[in-house]
């Protein structure tokens, strides 16, 4: 009778062990529920924090390209030796003054890509008219952005690099702190183009 006792005994209690340590369906709903919160919330912040080391990434890489135009701008006085983006990426223009991996191709495209994995391009943009000073012009280097597209400018990174009589200055689009300045205004069209109006250059890069 004593080990039949302690049988039963032994069995109730092991049964009510397994019940504590088992959750109810109640418990495992209010677990999912605080998980699915918690992803909502953290998602956008992790996404954020992406696009800004990409973008701090695309800031550095236009470092580099204004550096290498503005020295070219300057020892050549402007962009009165090149006759379109061929020849301002030739081996004794721009390139001269970026290493390999950041050089462009005679077609505007750089060697290194973005952080989206997008080559970076470069456009040549001169002024048109008559009594136009022929030294006059921008540069003007594109990051096409999260969307990888050129064909909007609604995300697209750029940095303008321009020669207005003698004077350089640079500007930058698209970074939530950007080089600005009043002498430079900068956009996209379906045609490249750029006015100089007392001092002020107004560059449209082709989005096309």
């Amino acid at each position: 009778m004593r080990k039949f006792l302690e049988r039963y005994w032994t069995k109730k209690l092991s049964n009510k062990e397994d019940k504590k340590k088992a959750f109810t369906l109640v418990e495992i709903l209010i677990v999912v529920a605080v998980i699915g919160i918690l992803f909502v919330a953290l998602v956008p912040k992790i996404d954020f924090a992406g696009d800004k080391a990409r973008e701090t990434g695309v800031k550095n890489d236009f470092r580099s390209f204004e550096l290498a135009a503005e020295q070219y701008l300057r020892e050549k006085g402007g962009v009165a030796d090149v006759a379109n983006v061929a020849a301002l990426c030739g081996d004794d223009a721009i390139n001269l003054y970026l290493d390999g991996a950041m050089q462009f191709a005679n077609t505007g495209t750089c060697n290194k890509q973005d952080a989206w994995n997008q080559e970076y391009t470069v456009q040549l943009i001169k002024p048109t008219g008559t009594g136009i000073n022929p030294n006059n012009g921008a540069i003007v280097f594109i990051s096409n952005g999260k969307d990888s597209l050129l064909s909007t400018d609604t995300d697209n990174y750029t940095l303008t690099v321009t020669y207005v009589d003698g004077t350089i200055e640079t500007a930058t689009t698209g970074f939530s702190s950007n080089i600005e300045t009043t002498n430079i205004s900068t956009s996209a069209g379906d045609t490249a183009s750029m006015t100089i109006a007392t001092g002020v250059s107004t560059v449209v890069y082709k989005k096309n």
